[in-house]
């Protein structure tokens, strides 16, 4: 039982409030806490999460909050949703395949186009010195990784301290759960760059920078090797993959106030 619904998309904490609230009835967080073994704090992040997805509800009665599991026939709801968001994204990709068609048969077309390759960490440097010329707002699909290689994270540091210069743009940021990002994760930068999370599992060993109508893709292996691509075309269909899964990733494995609070002594090497 577990095992499958962990495979509709439950996580572990998630499920075993769930359970517990079937086995208990309506109850207190506090009383779920015990049940499940986890922390309070926790528990009432975990249970509105649930509520939003339809799993569990809350009553109050006698001045106090209860909270109750909703029939397991819901479960059958979400699978239905989640049906329904794969047929939206099929759709989008039907709507794209002219494009990419276009892209299929025009490729030697355009004297706009243009294909950059770097090696070396001095050329990784080069992109993002492109980036900040443009002053546009930055995409990037990145690894946490990208912190542990000698002199990147000074890269990264210079680049922050840019584009808090430059002002008026705002990075979208998709990356893992690397201790440095659950750091940068802090409400009061939302107007400076957004963060949203892959599951803890998620292992990459390369980034994308997506940006004014341009591509970078930066390989974090040594010895580094970078290509940017200027292509209106492929800007949009990398652009669009990109909103796919930002959009899929909303609200979705974010840090607890204790991890990022754990998260801020990191310092950068």
């Amino acid at each position: 039982m577990l095992k499958i619904l962990k495979q509709i998309g439950l996580k572990e904490k998630e499920i075993k409030v769930y359970l517990s609230i079937l086995k208990l009835g309506s109850s207190p967080a506090q009383t779920i806490a015990i049940e499940t073994g986890i922390k309070r704090t926790t528990v009432y992040l975990v249970l509105e999460k649930l509520k939003e997805i339809g799993l569990v509800g809350e009553i109050i009665n006698k001045n106090k909050k209860l909270f109750f599991g909703e029939k397991p026939e819901k479960l059958l709801k979400i699978i239905q949703q989640k049906k329904q968001e794969i047929k939206n994204e099929e759709n989008r990709i039907i709507e794209i395949l002219p494009q990419l068609e276009r892209i299929l048969q025009n490729k030697d077309k355009g004297t706009n186009e243009e294909i950059r390759h770097y090696q070396g960490k001095e050329g990784i440097w080069n992109i993002i010195e492109n980036y900040l010329k443009s002053r546009q707002d930055l995409y990037i699909f990145f690894p946490g990784k990208t912190y542990e290689h000698l002199g990147l994270s000074r890269i990264l540091s210079d680049v922050t301290k840019k584009r808090r210069q430059i002002g008026k743009n705002k990075a979208y940021i998709i990356t893992d759960y690397h201790a440095q990002n659950k750091k940068f994760f802090r409400e009061e930068d939302m107007d400076f760059r957004e963060i949203r999370f892959l599951p803890e599992i998620s292992r990459f060993d390369s980034g994308i920078l997506i940006y004014d109508r341009k591509i970078a893709l930066v390989s974090l292996q040594e010895p580094y090797s970078s290509i940017l691509i200027q292509n209106t075309e492929i800007f949009s269909l990398i652009k669009f993959m990109f909103d796919i899964i930002w959009q899929r990733l909303e609200d979705k494995n974010l840090p607890d106030a204790k991890t990022i609070d754990k998260a801020r002594s990191i310092q950068l090497n």
